[in-house]
């Protein structure tokens, strides 16, 4: 951030004057060095960390490399259909938030939707922000929504729009114009239990139980002559725990399907 700036003005790596830009590059390596001589030996030292290290996570580091090279297929013709159909639905929803709250306003802006829901429609103030006004997050419409109508079609209207911003306007701009593919990145050691981190764009967090984040889904495909397998381990955990704590009557349940 410091050489490249950030958010709208954050120009590319490529674009940092040589000088600084090297400065960096060798100050990036050096201090990685100085990391690997600290960490690298207390590694080795614990035979099962350096099992886990030398046999697993390297090898896996390759794969995973050779993933975000590869990149996956994406069909920004279906994205931009379901953009346009969503465009329709978010326009249809704003028209009936209008007629509920018997005004147009923004429903975008927190500030207008609490005078809207508290002021005119007189709703219960659930939760207060930092400074001091009533709150409209999510999780208060959630719980209006299960009583009230409009709260219920704001949620609607939010889960839409950011479907719509995040994956069908976005997805389709992503696609490297070399490859004809997006290319996600992975980071291996991110997450705490293990699992891989997906960023620029997040595959890993598009809705599974949503009609909409379903379809977002189908626009993922496998180049002619290929298929897309979808593979998921069964009762992973409690199979681990049959296993390490040896208990009889688990084992047995596994074992007999």
């Amino acid at each position: 951030e410091e050489l490249c700036g950030k958010g709208a003005k954050q120009i590319g790596f490529d674009q940092v004057d040589i000088e600084r830009a090297a400065t960096y590059a060798a100050e990036d390596a050096d201090v990685t060095l100085r990391v690997h001589q600290v960490l690298h030996p207390q590694v080795t030292r614990e035979p099962g960390l350096s099992r886990i290290y030398h046999d697993i996570e390297m090898p896996a580091r390759e794969v995973i490399w050779r993933i975000e090279r590869n990149g996956i297929l994406v069909d920004s013709a279906v994205l931009a259909q379901q953009s346009h159909e969503m465009g329709q639905k978010i326009m249809a929803l704003e028209a009936q938030a209008y007629e509920l709250a018997g005004q147009p306003f923004n429903l975008a802006s927190p500030k207008q939707l609490a005078e809207i829901l508290f002021t005119k429609q007189s709703l219960p103030i659930k939760k207060k922000t930092p400074s001091g006004g009533p709150s409209t997050d999510e999780e208060v419409l959630t719980e209006l929504a299960l009583d009230y109508p409009l709260p219920k079609l704001l949620l609607e209207h939010r889960s839409l729009s950011k479907l719509k911003g995040t994956y069908t306007d976005k997805l389709p701009r992503q696609v490297n114009p070399q490859t004809g593919r997006v290319h996600t990145h992975f980071a291996q050691a991110a997450v705490v239990t293990g699992r891989l981190a997906s960023s620029d764009p997040n595959l890993q967090n598009i809705p599974v139980r949503s009609e909409e984040g379903r379809k977002i889904r189908t626009a993922f495909i496998a180049p002619a002559g290929h298929s897309i397998v979808s593979a998921d381990y069964s009762q992973i955990e409690l199979r681990i725990m049959a296993h390490l704590s040896g208990d009889q009557r688990l084992k047995e349940a596994f074992a007999h399907g």
